[in-house]
Parts: C-alpha cells; sequence; structure tokens
C-alpha cells in the first residue's frame, strides 16, 4: 500500500487554543513521493522498517499507534506483520508518519472486511493526530480547527521540486518557538486565496497567495530553511516551507535556468508531482 507524502500549500495561524493547540488553516496536496506499507499474515502484531533504523517499532510509531486504536475500536486484534519501506524524510514537514498511521488504519479495515465505516475512519484518525485525518483521502484539501476539520476537493496536476536540506525540525519546537500570531482568516478565505486559483488553472494566482506562518517561527532550525529559500529564488523559484520545515518546495510554471547551486549544496532533492 503506498502511503504518500503531502506539502502544504498554505499554512495561517489564527492563535492559541486554551488546550494548547494552535489554531490554524491550512491547504494541503499529497505529492508522489510514497513510503509502501506491506501486509502479510503472523500469528501477533509485527512491525518492520526498512530504510530507516532510528524510527521506533514501539507505540512511539503511529504505525503501532494505529493498530491500536483500531483494535480498540473494532475489538480485533490484529494478527499481521507490517513492512514499511521508508522513502519520504523524517522531520522534513512532509506528514510521512501520518501518511504511515492513515494507511495502516485503512490496510487493517481492509483486510479485516471493513469494520469501520469512512466517518469512523477519520474520527480513529483525529485521535492518533492532526495531520492523520487528511491521509484518509489525500488529494487536494483544505483543513482547520487543529487540522483535523478537512473538506476535500479534486486534485490539481502541477509539478514542483522538493527540497529536503538533510537535518530535521521538530515540530513542537516550531510551534513553541512561534511569536503571538493572530490570523483573521476562514477556511472561506483559505478556497479564495489558495485553492479556487488552482482548480481553475491560475497558478501564478495561487503562488502569490501562498503563506506559511511557521517561517515565522525562531526555532534554530527555521534559520536553515531560510538558506534553502535563498537559494531556491535565487534560481527564479517562489519557494515555500512545508508544515513546520524542514523540507522547502517550489511549483514549477517553467524551466530552471540553472540547477548549478542546488546540485552544489549537497541537500536532497526531487522534481515530483501532485497526486
Amino acid at each position: 500500500m503506498p502511503s504518500p507524502a503531502k506539502i502544504n500549500l498554505s499554512l495561517w495561524i489564527k492563535g492559541k487554543r486554551p488546550d494548547g493547540y494552535h489554531e490554524i488553516v491550512t491547504v494541503m496536496h499529497t505529492i508522489n513521493l510514497f513510503d509502501v506499507l506491506s501486509f502479510h499474515p503472523s500469528d501477533r502484531f509485527e512491525l518492520e522498517i526498512v530504510g530507516n533504523d532510528t524510527l521506533p517499532l514501539n507505540k512511539g510509531n503511529l504505525i503501532v499507534k494505529a493498530a491500536n486504536i483500531f483494535k480498540e475500536a473494532t475489538g480485533i486484534k490484529p494478527k499481521v506483520g507490517i513492512r514499511l519501506k521508508k522513502r519520504i524524510p523524517v522531520g522534513a514537514g512532509l506528514g510521512g508518519g501520518s501518511s504511515n498511521a492513515a494507511s495502516t488504519l485503512k490496510g487493517l479495515n481492509e483486510i479485516y472486511g471493513n469494520p469501520l465505516s469512512e466517518k469512523e475512519l477519520y474520527q480513529l484518525a483525529a485521535q492518533i493526530g492532526s495531520d492523520v485525518p487528511f491521509f484518509i483521502k489525500g488529494g487536494l484539501a483544505l483543513a482547520y480547527g487543529r487540522g483535523e476539520k478537512i473538506r476535500n476537493y479534486n486534485p490539481v496536476n502541477f509539478k514542483l521540486l522538493l527540497v529536503y536540506p538533510n537535518f530535521q525540525c521538530s515540530t513542537a519546537e516550531v510551534y513553541q518557538n512561534l511569536p503571538p500570531i493572530k490570523r483573521d482568516i476562514s477556511p472561506e478565505d483559505a478556497e479564495k486565496f489558495v485553492i479556487s486559483p488552482l482548480v481553475s488553472g491560475k497558478i501564478e494566482e495561487a503562488i502569490n497567495n501562498m503563506v506559511n506562518d511557521l517561517e515565522l517561527s525562531r526555532a534554530p532550525c527555521i534559520e536553515g530553511v531560510k538558506k534553502v529559500k535563498k537559494v531556491l529564488e535565487n534560481i527564479g523559484l517562489k519557494p515555500l516551507m512545508s508544515g513546520s520545515g524542514s523540507s522547502v518546495f517550489a511549483i514549477l510554471t517553467g524551466s530552471i535556468s540553472d540547477l548549478t547551486p542546488l546540485k552544489n549544496s549537497g541537500w536532497w532533492y526531487k522534481f515530483l508531482s501532485a497526486v
């Protein structure tokens, strides 16, 4: 089962909530960079990870958390082995762990005859983490609240350059180091600024309206992100940090004249598409 990465085409902070979370409005799209989850019969639940030996295999992993929540909701104790082939960079703002959790919920639900409705899958996904509900369907979506309320739209075709600068950003640290931000923005505003232009093919207009308030964080890793953005700006692109970083992307509307600065940077980068 493919488990896609996402980029945040915009992320606005509305303010801090009484529960400690930040109220956000964000536009996300899945991209064709995938982890792969494979499920096989076993006498107990097992998890194997290939491609990243730093990830936990216990309940600190969102795959394990998803399996436990599935068991609590259905009464079914999963007897499957899950093999995760990790390709999405970690700590990059690409939602890899959340995507893996959503794929686990969907995979287990399919294996055991769909005991959970789509609505129930969304509810369980929200218990795991803020980005997880988005990955139940993927494509183009608007998320708000703490990110768990979702509006889906038809996916849009566009090409992008994605750069991962070989360092991680901690989501908690990025949020904790935000200055006070209170954006007066509604989901409808986000539709008007980013989604409507995207869907109607006005890519340049959408790009010009894109914002990520998390770039205002004083977290140390954001300084590194700004350097990546500068390199991309210098080759004629309009870059944006994805999620809480550290990855940076730019939607492509033409050819890039000179990739030399990027090649010389030593950073991981790929040319990808929205899916």
